[in-house]
């Protein structure tokens, strides 16, 4: 039993700081062109984003749960994964969260996520 309560208070207080992590990289990567997120209305997307910046804000965060090259972890395999061609899906996961995720709405903003999804969309 305690095994598991020490996995779970590691995972939970890894977790509360990827957020912090993100954001911080993310002023390091350079300005964004969106403001943060608002609500999950995908007609309000970026219309393309920038592989080469979300695969730096993806190393800089998204790594620790979902593994080199999105291969998996903690969280879900991503590299090849359908979620990423499911905008409403997609979002949705994002903003609200699932599971150990924590939801990024008001963390990341549009550019970021479209930015990491667009790199990601590129592994398989």
């Amino acid at each position: 039993m305690w095994p598991f309560i020490a996995l779970v208070a590691f995972l939970t207080g890894l977790l509360a700081n990827c957020n912090d992590m993100l954001l911080a990289r993310a002023h390091e990567v350079g300005p964004q062109t969106v403001t943060k997120n608002g609500s999950g209305d995908v007609s309000l997307m970026p219309a393309s984003g920038e592989r080469t910046r979300g695969e730096e804000l993806y190393q800089a965060s998204c790594i620790v749960c979902h593994g080199p090259r999105a291969s998996g972890g903690i969280g879900p395999r991503l590299a090849g994964n359908p979620i990423l061609f499911n905008d409403q899906a997609f979002w949705r996961i994002v903003y609200e969260g699932q599971h150990v995720m924590p939801p990024l709405k008001g963390a990341v903003t549009r550019q970021q996520m479209v930015d990491i999804r667009t790199w990601l969309k590129t592994l398989q």
